[in-house]
């Protein structure tokens, strides 16, 4: 779909395993991962455009059907946050604008590898002797996950589950050459050469966390040796007793792959935000009833306050809903920590103090599943999330876009697992969505 007032284009950049240079001119410039064609930018140069209608003309360039794109949305690298569908971008009021188009709503174990989850099927009608529903995606959407999953991986953007000991370090190390190992193995397949061939064109250090790669890069020269050896039986392994027998052809590499990486980071998927103040009532919000829990960001407005702080995490993962628990942590910084575990860094980068892993109890509380959540208030950078029940929880972010990036990562979910035509919040909801309802085209006919 195009602005009746803006123009887009396409501007193909090449491939590389990085992300590619963005086009220098102004505009709304939407980086892409996947395309048929390889990476590029869309642009849009003119006039007034939401992020529904670039996220349209992202999915229509690239090929996701309307059943999928739902599970996309547009996000900011440098603000570390996401637009909701119906924020307005103005190319004439902005010199430039960077956003990426990712999936951002996603289900682990979608693709069933795992037997320790649930797995996850789509709703679709179904014949009198057929069971069960629909795979959750389409193939154009696993491409362009399975690149974009591929660039976090290498990019050190994906947060990786903590090596304790030499052991766990070693099977970390271990696991990461079998990943690389899969990601050439893909490449083999769609061009039609074999893995070992690939695998002398393309080194496998392009495959793997960059911090991995300096890591060796700063290894002695037989421990250097002794990595490439175990790579090398990897690959003649691999294609001996698994692509030669025809066990996995394109679409079940692309499915290890991701399964592989949700064990390495049990965050994968999920969204972790930050918030200096939270409260759990039973009046709704009102402010009528008693409190279950509250507690502030002690020393949150003295900024000679360096000592720890009591503050809290709000994690959000399309299989568990709403999970809080308490940490301690030291004086923030300013908009230090935006809290997307999708896209944060890696333990072995440095951080900043917020970043620190939290020194009270680790265990998480749920707070509600989607289809729990009545409704959702936003004033400024305040929160308030009211369940059926009335019971309610009140949040305060660390920014008012922020605050909107989170609330917009709720009413997506609210839309995929409860209820598909309706929204929580009028704040961030798609104007497509909204003009449905405006009219009454929603819900089952009678």
């Amino acid at each position: 779909m195009m602005s009746r007032s803006g123009r887009f284009k396409s501007t193909r950049t090449g491939s590389s395993t990085g992300q590619c240079e963005p086009p220098q001119g102004p505009g709304v410039h939407v980086y892409l991962f996947w395309t048929k064609g390889g990476e590029r930018y869309l642009t849009h140069t003119e006039g007034k455009v939401t992020a529904e209608e670039l996220s349209i003309s992202a999915a229509q360039t690239v090929g996701i059907t309307p059943l999928c794109h739902v599970l996309f949305s547009l996000y900011d690298p440098e603000s570390h946050c996401w637009y909701s569908p119906n924020h307005f971008f103005n190319s004439e009021e902005q010199t430039r604008l960077t956003l990426h188009y990712r999936m951002r709503f996603y289900f682990r174990n979608w693709h069933g590898l795992s037997e320790k989850e649930p797995s996850v099927v789509r709703y679709a009608p179904r014949s009198g002797t057929e069971h069960g529903g629909s795979p959750l995606l389409e193939m154009t959407s696993l491409e362009y996950l399975f690149c974009q999953a591929k660039f976090d991986f290498v990019n050190d953007v994906t947060p990786m589950e903590d090596a304790q000991g030499k052991e766990e370090l070693s099977r970390f190390k271990n696991e990461s050459l079998g990943m690389a190992v899969l990601h050439l193995s893909h490449q083999a397949l769609r061009s039609g050469c074999t893995l070992q061939e690939v695998a002398k064109s393309v080194s496998f250090l392009r495959c793997i966390p960059r911090s991995f790669a300096k890591h060796i890069a700063r290894d002695n020269f037989l421990t250097k040796i002794r990595i490439r050896r175990v790579f090398a039986d990897f690959v003649r392994t691999f294609q001996e007793h698994t692509v030669d027998v025809g066990r996995l052809g394109s679409q079940e590499v692309m499915y290890k792959y991701l399964s592989t990486l949700e064990h390495l980071a049990p965050r994968f998927g999920t969204e972790t935000f930050l918030a200096a103040h939270l409260e759990l009532r039973t009046d709704g919000g009102d402010g009528s009833g008693s409190y279950l829990n509250t507690s502030r960001a002690h020393g949150a407005s003295d900024p000679e306050n360096v000592g720890p702080q009591v503050m809290h995490e709000v994690m959000v993962s399309g299989t568990k809903g709403i999970q809080w628990r308490k940490m301690t942590v030291q004086k923030p910084q300013a908009n230090s920590y935006f809290g997307n575990d999708y896209l944060g860094n890696r333990k072995s980068v440095k951080q900043s103090p917020l970043q620190q892993e939290p020194t009270s109890s680790d265990t998480w509380t749920s707070f509600c599943d989607f289809p729990e959540i009545s409704h959702i208030t936003i004033t400024g950078a305040n929160v308030s999330i009211i369940k059926q029940d009335n019971f309610s929880m009140e949040v305060q972010m660390n920014s008012s876009l922020e605050a909107l990036s989170f609330v917009s990562l709720l009413d997506g979910y609210f839309r995929l697992t409860a209820d598909a035509h309706h929204y929580l919040c009028h704040e961030v909801a798609p104007p497509r969505v909204v003009l449905s309802a405006t009219n009454g085209l929603h819900g089952p006919m009678k």
